[in-house]
């Protein structure tokens, strides 16, 4: 038996099937991931009508990037490993971080800790302190979940609270990390600012990944994308990322358009997870969910390939 996942009986639209089919066999799609397409005519698939606007049919409320259900967070521990709620894994963590010296009484802080499997990451590489912002409570009890799997709870400190709203510690912090969090909030110069403060004078780091945009950028992929978000998402480019971090006394010695890459990430990733679960079955909730789930991915890689939006990696130094 396929994969059974609860179907709506509104008929119409497009199938879920064929807008994977349609995504894993697209011009985009490179090479190296033609091996890894899974065969969706392979197996007794109960299909998902999307409607005729293109979104899920089923309760939209399931579909917010922003609402960690038990489903969702099931489905990105698979998607992206363990404690991980987006692409690339402790081996791109480690390659983000290979620049940072941190020592064993140190102090990171993290911006959207998330499952803790970047914190994790960290910590097992350099022995270091973390101090963890996350405001979604289902992914602070996660995180909190895997530091106690892996024994570092004692190495981190778990703040649940919006970090454009906190209160944070000046001329503290050895590193700061902050992974695609900074594209929901308006007043970024603000939160980089706080960030860049927060961090010791002398050598110190900051990473970020994040997505970014021109606000006069035209794409339709870019505004599709921009429609599944639960918030308003807002412009920044490189340039204006570039020159903030530099008025807070922050050097970017790397700020590298990987979109790409990403984009390759997110292929690779759903083609591996849906061979893994092809045939089981699921509850409807779950199914609901990686609808949703697949749907919103869809949308994020278009908006990457078109050029719209763009996947920064960001590194910079802090030295008195």
């Amino acid at each position: 038996m396929g994969l059974s996942v609860s179907k709506k009986s509104s008929g119409g639209g497009t199938s879920f099937k064929a807008r994977f089919a349609a995504w894993w066999h697209g011009t985009e799609v490179r090479e190296s991931l033609e091996e890894a397409e899974p065969d969706f005519d392979d197996g007794e698939y109960e299909e998902v009508e999307l409607g005729a606007d293109g979104a899920p049919e089923a309760d939209t409320a399931a579909a917010s990037p922003d609402s960690w259900s038990e489903a969702k967070c099931e489905i990105a521990k698979g998607l992206w490993t363990p404690g991980f709620i987006s692409p690339g894994g402790s081996e791109y963590v480690e390659e983000l971080v290979a620049g940072c010296e941190l020592s064993s009484d140190e102090t990171m802080l993290e911006v959207g800790l998330g499952m803790g499997g970047t914190t994790t990451t960290v910590i097992g590489k350099f022995g270091n302190y973390v101090t963890g912002y996350e405001k979604d409570e289902n992914l602070a009890a996660e995180a909190k979940k895997t530091a106690v799997e892996y024994d570092m709870d004692e190495k981190l400190d778990i703040v649940k609270q919006e970090f454009d709203l906190a209160k944070v510690k000046t001329n503290y912090f050895r590193a700061a990390l902050m992974r695609e969090v900074l594209y929901t909030m308006v007043d970024k110069e603000i939160v980089v600012g706080k960030i860049c403060d927060s961090l010791k004078e002398g050598e110190s780091f900051l990473i970020m990944t994040d997505f970014l945009f021109d606000e006069g950028t035209q794409s339709e992929d870019l505004e599709a994308w921009k429609e599944t978000q639960p918030k308003p998402v807002h412009p920044w480019t490189a340039d204006a990322l570039k020159s903030c971090l530099e008025d807070h006394g922050v050097l970017a010695r790397i700020i590298e358009d990987e979109s790409d890459r990403y984009s390759g990430m997110v292929r690779s990733a759903w083609a591996n997870y849906l061979n893994e679960i092809k045939g089981q079955t699921v509850s409807e909730d779950f199914g609901r969910q990686l609808v949703h789930e697949a749907q919103y991915w869809l949308l994020l890689t278009a908006a990457l390939d078109s050029g719209g939006l763009k996947y920064y990696r960001v590194e910079g130094i802090k030295s008195s």
